[in-house]
């Protein structure tokens, strides 16, 4: 029996930066959520901006992305060994790709006229990108003889 894990999959989250226009949005593939953006990062790309103490919570929470669909962070669960990107932040609210999906969903229309679009090129673990094909229509075989209830 073999192991169905591949050797160089990671086991901790790896941070990297995506470019949205001006924007530059944090990104990571986590193992067990796939890839996910960091919430600020989003927020300020499509307009709205997190103000402190409380930063994006009341933002993703007008805008009824789940508790479910975010995934808080921290700067530390972040594989940043052979040179990879050390993280910036000591904890972040990370978006999973359904999380992306209801944002745009309920933010304003044209705050994610553009953002929407990348936002589906970029994310993989969602709607496929292209149709499926179509499967042709199966006729089924008569025999020889016929159908039994053709006589």
């Amino acid at each position: 029996m073999t192991d169905a894990t591949p050797t160089h999959a990671p086991t901790s989250p790896i941070l990297a930066t995506l470019r949205f226009g001006v924007h530059a949005i944090r990104a990571t593939r986590h193992p067990a959520h796939g890839r996910m953006l960091m919430a600020q990062d989003v927020l300020l790309a499509i307009g709205y901006v997190p103000k402190p103490p409380h930063g994006t919570r009341p933002i993703l929470a007008g805008l009824k992305v789940a508790d479910a669909n975010r995934l808080l962070l921290k700067g530390e669960d972040f594989d940043a060994s052979e040179g990879r990107q050390a993280p910036t932040f000591s904890k972040a609210i990370f978006l999973t790709r359904a999380g992306l999906d209801q944002l745009v969903a309920n933010a304003a229309a044209k705050k994610v006229k553009t953002f929407g679009p990348w936002m589906a090129d970029v994310m993989e673990n969602g709607a496929p990108k292209r149709k499926p094909k179509p499967v042709p229509a199966v006729t089924p075989e008569v025999p020889p003889e016929g159908l039994p209830w053709e006589e």
